[in-house]
């Protein structure tokens, strides 16, 4: 059947057709009339996809809608047939268009999800038929003054009208489904890992992920091209080492390791909670020469939906409830052995406070996407990184096939700022009570430096880095309300305790040494009760 093109109205061959061509046909001249399905001819199919519109052209005798023209000169006016397979000649455009749109939309359409076959309908998952583009169409063509039936007349005499049948797709139900089935198809890609102190292999994991998008465009194009089943697109992720690849793999020496301590309370369940999820992704990880360790990719993004759950976290100094607090702390332990591996450090934030499980200058604060823990595999074997987290230990632990480096951690206060103190009204408290919200920190300027010595070559290099922890303010509660009643308790307020930092720190890791070397020299800000002495606030009401 031969391609209809519309043109628009100012095409100057339109301009150019007689209205005369094509005699008045009078209302009593129309008819309509349901072809035989013996008398039916197939189905034409034509897909548009410019813009992502598909246009399905239905010919005359099936499922779709033909205009028969007679030859203009010294013949009678031309009939109109509307003929549509099973559904009943209507006499208006738009019962025609309802009937034909709820015939071709209730044809069946199976969804196959992975494993799973969901049965429905064009209709049901999202791909329709715009009934008010169709009954203009239909009406256009039964007018004999119309551009579209004008233009037919003048070039397709004798020819069948072939409508376009205006397919729209209509996604939010089927983006629901998909989005449900999603949740439990994306798994991520893991590489094959090592365990660190047995050095056993664990192999690699394929990921998976549900493109929904992906999938809605297969089913609007399933449907407009008249099949059946339509398949959602899953999109398979390799990971990039397998377990062939790690068969070499050496892990009898320890090249850095550390331990930072975590509160096992009940209160701090989902704290700890974040730190094995956190851990569980570290834990494993082969670097090979060169390799860069990046935290945020390796970890991934802190969202309930990738495991982590709502727990204390600083944020702009102050503690707050955020989805993985707590992953500070295993970046923190995990910066800290490769520091005393001596790799180097390609990126790495302190906190916007000390914090009290790790020494200051160790401490790494990452947030994803925007601050991140990178360091890089210098050595000329495979690194594996064990990462524990067991008992109120978070352990960190790179292992290789040998080392003859030792490195020198050492850490210099220079200057301390003190916090202010202010207080906030509460009307859940009583007049007068006051009930401490958050402890007060010093601010502390801070040199610290890494000697790494090669021992077996009598070589050493230094590095100098400069930090600053800004000092964060002491807050209190203070009730506004009534009088406290007979007996009353004021609840507990923050628990932390005075922050103390020895003023000079030096402690070295590695060849020739058993374990950690430590130095300390306490100064002014290493013993208790430093804070007060220094003229800062009590933290006592």
């Amino acid at each position: 059947m031969p391609d209809e093109r519309l043109r628009d109205a100012t095409d100057p061959e339109l301009d150019s057709l007689d209205e005369s061509d094509e005699p008045a046909m009078p209302p009593s001249v129309v008819r309509a009339r349901r072809v035989a399905p013996s008398t039916e001819h197939p189905l034409l199919r034509r897909v548009r996809t410019g813009a992502g519109i598909v246009a399905l052209l239905v010919a005359a005798g099936l499922a779709g809608l033909s205009l028969a023209e007679h030859a203009r000169a010294s013949r009678p006016p031309p009939a109109v047939e509307v003929r549509v397979q099973d559904v009943p000649v209507t006499t208006t455009p738009t019962e025609t268009a309802r009937l034909v749109a709820d015939r071709w939309e209730s044809a069946p359409l199976v969804l196959e999800v992975g494993d799973e076959r969901i049965e429905g309908t064009r209709g049901s998952l999202g791909v329709r038929v715009d009934r008010e583009a169709l009954a203009s169409a239909i009406a256009q063509a039964e007018d004999p003054s119309s551009l579209m039936r004008r233009y037919h007349v003048q070039t397709r005499l004798g020819q069948p009208l072939s409508l376009p049948l205006p397919i729209v797709s209509e996604p939010a139900p089927l983006v629901a489904l998909l989005s449900e089935r999603k949740d439990h198809i994306d798994t991520r890609a893991r590489d094959a890992r090592i365990e660190a102190r047995t050095g056993r292999v664990l192999p690699e994991t394929v990921g998976l992920h549900l493109d929904v998008l992906g999938s809605v465009e297969a089913v609007y194009e399933a449907a407009t091209r008249g099949a059946s089943v339509a398949r959602a697109l899953i999109v398979r992720e390799e990971p990039r080492r397998t377990a062939r690849d790690l068969a070499d793999v050496r892990v009898e020496a320890v090249l850095g390791t550390y331990e930072t301590r975590y509160s096992t309370l009940e209160q701090a369940r989902d704290r700890s909670f974040n730190l094995h999820v956190a851990a569980s992704k570290v834990d494993g990880t082969v670097l090979m020469p060169g390799e860069t360790f990046d935290f945020n990719a390796v970890v991934g993004e802190r969202s309930e939906a990738n495991g982590f759950r709502p727990a204390p976290e600083i944020a702009g100094g102050e503690l707050i409830d955020g989805v993985g607090g707590g992953t500070c702390q295993v970046a923190g332990t995990l910066h800290a052995a490769a520091f005393f591996a001596g790799l180097p450090i390609v990126e790495r934030s302190p906190h916007s406070r000390p914090s009290g499980y790790i020494w200051m200058g160790l401490d790494a604060v990452v947030v994803y996407p925007q601050l991140d823990l990178r360091f890089t595999n210098d050595f000329d074997f495979p690194i594996v990184i064990g990462m524990t987290v067991e008992a109120g230990t978070v352990r960190a632990e790179l292992r290789g096939a040998r080392s003859a480096r030792m490195v020198t951690f050492t850490r210099r206060v220079d200057e301390v700022h003190p916090f202010t103190e202010r207080d906030v009204p509460d009307p859940s408290l009583p007049s007068g009570v006051r009930v401490l919200r958050q402890r007060g920190v010093p601010g502390f300027d801070i040199t610290r430096f890494r000697i790494v010595r090669d021992v077996a070559h009598n070589q050493a290099r230094r590095t100098r880095w400069e930090d600053a922890y800004p000092p964060t303010e002491q807050i209190w509660r203070v009730g506004s309300g009534g009088p406290a009643p007979a007996g009353y308790v004021p609840p507990e307020g923050d628990q932390h305790l005075e922050y103390t930092a020895d003023e000079l720190l030096s402690a070295s890791f590695g060849a020739t040494v058993d374990g950690f070397e430590v130095t300390r020299r306490a100064g002014r800000t290493g013993e208790p009760g430093w804070i007060v002495r220094a003229g800062m606030p009590d933290s006592i009401p």
